[in-house]
C-alpha cells in the first residue's frame, strides 16, 4: 500500500478518475432531471389537452344550465382522474379511475376546496405524494361560469398516477448510469495509456541518471519538455557543481603537494647541514610555519575554488625576498646571480597566500631552468601591478607558448606533472589579470604579469 501511495503514476490515476466519476455524476444527474423535467412537462400538456376537451364539451347550452352533468364520459383522458368541483364543496362531474380516489369520491370535493380555497392561484402543477407513499401529479383550473343567477365557481382538479413516469425516468436512470460506466471504464484505460506516456521523459531521466551513475553520460539531456527542463537545468548544475568540486579537491591536492615540495626540499637540504646551531633551526622552523601557511591556504581553496578571498592585501616585495632567500638555498649548488628590482610603495590587493602560491611557482621555475642568472622586477604600470620574472635558460619554444599555462603541460621533458604554472595561471585570472611569457634579453623565459586592480 505504501508503495502504491508513493506512485506518481498512481497518485495521477486516481485523482483524475475521481474528477472524472464526480463530473459524470453529476452530468448524469444533470440528465436525469432535465429527463424527469421533460417527462412532467409531458404529463402538464397532457392535462391541459384534456382540460380544453371538457371545458369545450361543457359549454352551456342555449337553454342554460347549472352543472356539468351532460358532459359526456368518454370526453375525459381514460388515464386521468378528473374532479368538477364547485367553490362551495359539491361535486358537478366525474371521471374516476384510482381506487383510493373513488373512494374518497363524496368527501373529496370537500377537502379539496379547503386545500385550494386557501391557495390565491387560479393555476397550479404539483408532484405530490399522500400518506400511503403513492405519488400522483395533480392539476388545478379555478374558472367562473354565470348561469344566468351570478358567477360560480369551479375547480378542475386532475390525478394521473406517476407510476409510468417513474418506471420511464427510472429506466432512463439506469441507462444513463451504464452509459456512464461504459464511458469512466474507456476513459480509465485511456487516462492508464495517457499516464504511461506522459510520465514516460521521467523514465526516460531516470535512466541517464543511472547512465550518469554508471560513468557513461556527463549530463541530462535537453531534450524534455519545457515543464521538465527547470529539473534538468538544475540537476545537470548539480552535477557540473560537484564535478567541479571534486575537481577542485584534486587540483588542491596536487597544488598543496606541489607547493610543499620545495619547503620540504629545504628542509632536507638543512638537516643535512654538518653545522648546526641558531641559524638551522630558525630555518626549519620559518619553513615549517610557511608549510602550515600553505596547507591552510589550500583547504580553503578546496572549499571556496579560484574565488578571490576578502583580504586587506599584501605588499608583495618583503614576501618576494623570503622566497629568493630560500629558494637560493635549495638551489645554491648551481650559484645563480639574482636581482630583485621593484618601485617604491608597490602593494599586491589580494590575498597573501595567492601571491605566494604564484610568486613560488614562477620563482621555482625560474630557478629551476637558469643557467646563472634571475631577475625580478615588481613596478607600477599604468596604476596597475605588474611583476616580470626573468631568467637565461633554455626559454620556452614558440609552439609552446599558449599550452604551458594548461595543467598537465610542461615545456621541457623533465619530470614532474606540469602544475606550477597552471595554478598561476589561475590566480591570476581569478584577480583580472593577465600573464603571458616572452623571450627574456636574458635569453630565457620573460614572464610577465599585470593585475587590473
Amino acid at each position: 500500500m505504501q508503495l502504491i501511495l508513493r506512485s506518481l503514476h498512481f497518485k495521477l490515476i486516481m485523482s483524475a478518475m475521481l474528477i472524472i466519476a464526480f463530473m459524470m455524476s453529476f452530468s448524469v444527474y444533470v440528465l436525469y432531471m432535465g429527463h424527469a423535467e421533460e417527462q412532467s412537462q409531458k404529463v402538464s400538456t397532457r392535462m391541459q389537452e384534456n382540460l380544453s376537451r371538457l371545458l369545450s364539451a361543457g359549454h352551456p347550452a342555449s337553454h342554460g344550465f347549472k352543472n356539468f352533468d351532460n358532459t359526456r364520459q368518454d370526453i375525459s383522458d381514460p388515464e386521468l382522474d378528473t374532479l368538477i368541483c364547485r367553490a362551495d364543496g359539491q361535486l358537478s362531474w366525474s371521471s374516476l379511475f384510482i381506487p383510493e380516489v373513488i373512494k374518497s369520491k363524496e368527501t373529496l370535493c370537500q377537502d379539496l376546496m379547503n386545500y385550494l380555497g386557501e391557495l390565491s392561484q387560479d393555476y397550479f402543477f404539483k408532484h405530490y405524494t399522500i400518506k400511503s407513499g403513492e405519488s400522483y401529479f395533480i392539476y388545478s383550473l379555478r374558472f367562473q361560469r354565470n348561469h344566468g343567477d351570478g358567477p360560480t365557481t369551479y375547480y378542475v382538479v386532475m390525478f394521473n398516477s406517476d407510476a409510468d413516469f417513474r418506471a420511464h425516468t427510472r429506466a432512463y436512470l439506469y441507462w444513463c448510469i451504464r452509459q456512464a460506466l461504459l464511458a469512466y471504464s474507456l476513459l480509465g484505460v485511456l487516462l492508464m495509456l495517457a499516464c504511461f506516456w506522459s510520465l514516460s521523459s521521467l523514465r526516460t531521466m531516470a535512466h541517464q541518471i543511472d547512465e550518469i551513475r554508471e560513468g557513461k553520460r556527463e549530463a541530462l539531456s535537453h531534450n524534455y519538455e519545457r515543464e521538465l527542463l527547470p529539473l534538468t537545468e538544475s540537476v545537470n548544475q548539480l552535477l557540473e557543481n560537484e564535478r567541479q568540486q571534486t575537481q577542485r579537491y584534486q587540483h588542491a591536492l596536487n597544488d598543496l603537494a606541489h607547493s610543499l615540495k620545495t619547503r620540504l626540499s629545504l628542509i632536507q637540504i638543512t638537516t643535512q647541514e654538518f653545522r648546526s646551531g641558531r641559524e638551522s633551526h630558525d630555518n626549519i622552523e620559518d619553513q615549517i610555519v610557511i608549510m602550515d601557511q600553505i596547507i591552510q591556504y589550500q583547504l580553503r581553496r578546496a572549499v571556496s575554488g579560484r574565488k578571490r578571498l576578502a583580504s586587506k592585501g599584501t605588499e608583495p616585495v618583503p614576501l618576494i625576498e623570503k622566497l629568493l632567500a630560500s629558494l637560493s638555498r635549495v638551489y645554491r649548488h648551481k650559484k645563480l646571480q639574482t636581482r630583485f628590482l621593484f618601485d617604491d610603495d608597490v602593494f599586491f590587493a589580494g590575498e597573501q597566500g595567492d601571491l605566494m602560491e604564484l610568486m613560488g611557482n614562477l620563482l621555482d621555475n625560474a630557478f629551476k631552468f637558469a643557467i646563472s642568472e634571475i631577475k625580478v622586477t615588481v613596478s607600477h604600470h599604468c596604476n596597475r601591478l605588474k611583476i616580470e620574472v626573468e631568467d637565461d635558460g633554455p626559454g620556452v619554444a614558440p609552439d609552446k607558448l599558449q599550452q604551458i599555462f594548461l595543467r598537465g603541460v610542461r615545456a621541457d621533458s623533465s619530470s614532474g606533472q606540469g602544475i606550477g604554472l597552471a595554478v598561476a595561471t589561475e590566480i591570476v585570472h581569478s584577480y583580472g589579470g593577465q600573464i603571458r611569457v616572452e623571450k627574456s634579453p636574458l635569453g630565457g623565459a620573460h614572464f610577465i604579469l599585470i593585475f587590473t586592480d
